[in-house]
């Protein structure tokens, strides 16, 4: 085989995908068509966790796809061709050039999802089957006469199963106090995985003193040791209402280490004015008027002036993907372990300045900046605004005899919607100022898009040179035919 070594470098600078058609291709239009075309392989490429769908009839839009995961892998993908002499088919010579490296494939080794057709069988003759799919379907521009002509039902789900793969299903037992349950309760087969916290409601009669011995347990089973217990402990000492985010920030500890911390010295108040929080054992914020500062401000972003648009939702419903067109990205949970943990105050202050200002953005509100989500709960405390502050510090203490309100707490009434109001200016000044950003996400959209247009332009170009690279091998001599092997 002649294969230089120049030849093979400069093959290697190009970057390629592959795809392993699970089909026999004929008709290299063809096969793109029933991939979606250029475009959608490009969109599967490009974005993360995107699977690839393979649609045997494009034509038919009920026809369910077959996915392709995509995989990295170290490949080389080779053009090698065979001469030979016509008379008696001997081989001449091999000539071997590498086209390109492969770094990401396409792999279709999942099941396809159920098909149903759009076949009716007529009342007059059961055992025959009619297809129905022109009157489902328009054909092109149809005049409005045909909206109202009758049609069959005919509404298939989106996808039949939610999982392509095989999967061992395991059976449930029998809940033993299934009697004990109200049949007219919603949800009654997914109950709250509690991690054995304390959970409580406002109109408790009394708050608890300590924490479940479950919860002590399970710190030993994750690996938690007393210094991180220690940490979490000062701090309720120093502010007896936090917010779970709030000791992620100030601890530098994962939401799963929180998760099974945060039960061992507070408890979580569901409903009332500290809702969303965890307070520390013992302490009940009803019975003291200066726990007023550590109450729940539920802000949300209005959308007067465009306000949504520029700021991102936790969960959007107008791009919602069908299950089986993403990768699923979850893996399985491991142990945690302290490797993430600061030991010493030298590497608590390792983190850069850019990280902590972003965690610290998530539980606290500063004038200058625009909320991470469409709706934040705050703490009056962590609302550094001069103005409101001045409000909390100028309010009269509460008489004897009143007591904590259920929704305003230890707060006079009207006060959480002047506070959203001065809030809600504050971010209204401050997306005047960053607005010229959205045309630098809108051109860095615009140049992605230029980008996946000149893939398809690439690809076109590669095709016609290996065309004029082959007619070059045939003219060399009339008694010598080519094998082409990729």
């Amino acid at each position: 085989m002649d294969c230089p070594m120049n030849q093979f470098e400069a093959g290697l600078g190009k970057s390629l995908v592959c795809i392993e058609y699970p089909g026999r291709v004929v008709n290299v239009d063809k096969m793109i068509s029933t991939l979606g075309g250029i475009r959608n392989i490009s969109t599967a490429y490009c974005e993360k966790n995107r699977r690839l769908e393979l649609r045997f009839r494009p034509d038919d839009v009920f026809c369910k796809p077959a996915c392709g995961d995509k995989q990295q892998v170290s490949a080389v993908l080779l053009k090698v061709k065979v001469r030979r002499r016509k008379s008696d088919d001997q081989i001449v010579k091999v000539k071997t050039n590498v086209v390109g490296k492969i770094n990401s494939v396409f792999r279709f080794t999942n099941l396809c999802d159920f098909q149903y057709l759009s076949m009716h069988a007529p009342p007059n003759d059961l055992t025959k089957m009619e297809c129905i799919y022109n009157t489902l379907v328009p054909d092109g521009i149809v005049p409005l006469s045909w909206i109202n002509k009758p049609a069959m039902y005919f509404l298939p789900p989106a996808a039949f199963s939610r999982m392509d793969t095989v999967q061992g299903y395991m059976y449930r037992k029998d809940a033993p106090s299934e009697a004990a349950v109200p049949h007219n309760i919603i949800g009654r087969t997914r109950r709250r995985r509690s991690i054995h916290a304390v959970f409580v409601n406002f109109d408790v009669p009394e708050i608890p003193n300590q924490p479940r011995e479950m919860a002590l347990k399970l710190l030993q089973v994750k690996f938690l040791e007393d210094l991180h217990l220690n940490v979490v402990k000062k701090l309720f000492e120093e502010r007896p209402v936090w917010s779970k985010y709030a000791l992620m920030c100030k601890t530098n500890y994962t939401s799963d280490q929180m998760k099974f911390l945060l039960p061992t010295v507070a408890y979580y108040f569901v409903t009332g004015p500290w809702r969303v929080m965890w307070v520390r054992f013992g302490y009940d914020p009803r019975k003291d008027t200066s726990a007023r500062i550590y109450q729940t401000l539920d802000y949300r972003l209005r959308r007067k002036g465009g306000m949504t648009t520029k700021v991102k939702a936790k969960r959007s419903y107008t791009n919602y993907l069908l299950p089986y067109k993403l990768t699923p990205a979850c893996q399985a949970k491991v142990a945690l372990l302290n490797k993430e943990l600061p030991y010493s105050d030298m590497e608590a202050t390792a983190k850069s300045k850019n990280d902590s200002e972003y965690r610290e953005s998530n539980y606290m509100f500063t004038p200058g900046m625009v909320p991470p989500s469409r709706q934040m709960f705050y703490q009056y405390c962590d609302v550094q605004v001069p103005e409101i502050q001045e409000m909390m510090q100028k309010l009269p203490l509460p008489l004897p005899d009143f007591k904590c309100h259920e929704r305003d707490g230890w707060l006079p009434s009207g006060f959480a919607d002047q506070c959203r109001e001065i809030i809600n200016n504050l971010v209204i000044e401050t997306l005047k100022t960053v607005s010229p950003l959205t045309d630098e996400t809108s051109s860095s959209e615009a140049t992605t898009s230029r980008k996946l247009e000149g893939l398809s332009d690439s690809s076109d170009s590669d095709e016609q040179d290996e065309e004029d690279e082959i007619g070059e091998w045939e003219v060399d001599e009339d008694d010598l035919q080519e094998d082409d092997a990729i």
